[in-house]
């Protein structure tokens, strides 16, 4: 994901957020509707800065928030009780505190937060060892007083029950983290930046397969060709389809080089 959005971007949130059209917006702001428009366009570069200025004031955000300056909309803000460090590493390009900030937001981040907590502080560690403890001595007692051996399933049982902490802890923030990423990722499933989930790969081993199961070489040739073009040959017109072939056998180079027996269809 982007790790901070345009200018273009922000002022089309913003007239989103306050459920207005363009020809609202323009009445509202006495900006014009063309422009307005082009201003929310990727493509468009120039904003005057009598424009930048009255959309900030009628969104009630800051002129630095629009220009890319900073990531928040309000004029004033709290001092958070960070160290320099910190700050140089939020303050760094490399850091994508869009993201950041998303993970934050979301509602498991406290419950990420406070599970870290706990384990870092060994808040539970005593009372974990505590019911480990009472675990182990009732085993022992079963044992001695029934003469039992460790091996025996309902000690294997007990054993099982005594809690590892760091695996425990281990699993709890893992599952956290994991939750808050997944549906992080799922919001933006359809982002332009993100990866295309279709395997190529698979589509060229399907085409591979179909066409290992083809008759002949024309066959063979318009069903990878019918893949790679989403066309369903089964449907097209029977005219339509002997001028389609015609011209696979004039200018495919993959159905020459099968008949004349060259490159990857030679036996």
């Amino acid at each position: 994901m982007k790790s901070c959005l345009t200018i273009q971007e922000k002022l089309k949130d913003l007239r989103v957020e306050k459920g207005l059209n363009l020809e609202e917006l323009a009445a509202a702001t006495g900006l014009s509707k063309s422009a307005l428009g082009s201003y929310e366009s990727n493509d468009y570069k120039d904003i005057s800065h009598s424009a930048i200025i009255t959309l900030a004031k009628y969104y009630n955000v800051s002129t630095d928030y629009l220009l890319g300056m900073t990531d928040n909309r309000e004029c004033s803000h709290t001092e958070l009780k960070f160290d320099d460090e910190t700050i140089r590493i939020l303050s760094d390009e490399k850091t994508n505190t869009r993201l950041l900030g998303e993970i934050i937001k979301h509602p498991d981040f406290w419950k990420f937060m406070r599970d870290t907590e706990i384990y870092i502080d060994s808040l539970a560690e005593m009372q974990i060892r505590n019911l480990n403890s009472v675990v182990a001595t009732m085993r022992s007692e079963v044992q001695l007083n029934g003469k039992v051996p460790d091996s025996e399933y309902y000690m294997q049982t007990m054993k099982a029950c005594e809690i590892n902490e760091t695996d425990f802890f281990d699993r709890l923030i893992s599952n956290d983290i994991k939750k808050i990423t997944k549906d992080i990722k799922d919001a933006h499933r359809r982002d332009k930046e993100t990866g295309d989930e279709n395997n190529p790969l698979t589509d060229i081993v399907d085409a591979y397969h179909e066409f290992k199961k083809a008759k002949d070489p024309l066959q063979g040739t318009l069903t990878v060709l019918g893949k790679q073009l989403g066309i369903s040959f089964n449907k097209m017109d029977p005219m339509e389809l002997v001028s389609f072939s015609n011209i696979v056998k004039r200018h495919s180079l993959l159905y020459r080089n099968l008949v004349t027996g060259k490159g990857r269809g030679k036996k």
